[in-house]
């Protein structure tokens, strides 16, 4: 059985996790706004989640496109339970 890999992105601000979800979105990735995970400290209260993405791509791609934020963790579910792990 895979386990599925999603990727959680902070932000200091909901107006840095909104752009970055629209520079996402326009490089082809495919975001999705969420409320911020309790496990999560988030100072705007929203994240992004992106699914099983390549965590190397992905830091490269925040960098290359300006994305301003906090930080990166991995979310995995294992025997039904969350697991958070920040990843810078």
């Amino acid at each position: 059985m895979a386990v599925m890999v999603e990727y959680i992105i902070t932000f200091t601000s909901s107006h840095h996790a909104l752009k970055a979800e629209q520079v996402l979105n326009e490089a082809g990735w495919k975001p999705r706004l969420i409320a911020s995970p309790r496990a999560i400290s988030s100072q705007c209260g929203f994240c992004l989640l992106l699914a099983d993405n390549n965590e190397c791509a992905l830091s490269e791609i925040l960098t290359t496109l300006s994305v301003s934020y906090t930080h990166l963790y991995t979310r995995q579910s294992i025997n039904g339970v969350r697991h958070y792990a920040q990843q810078d």
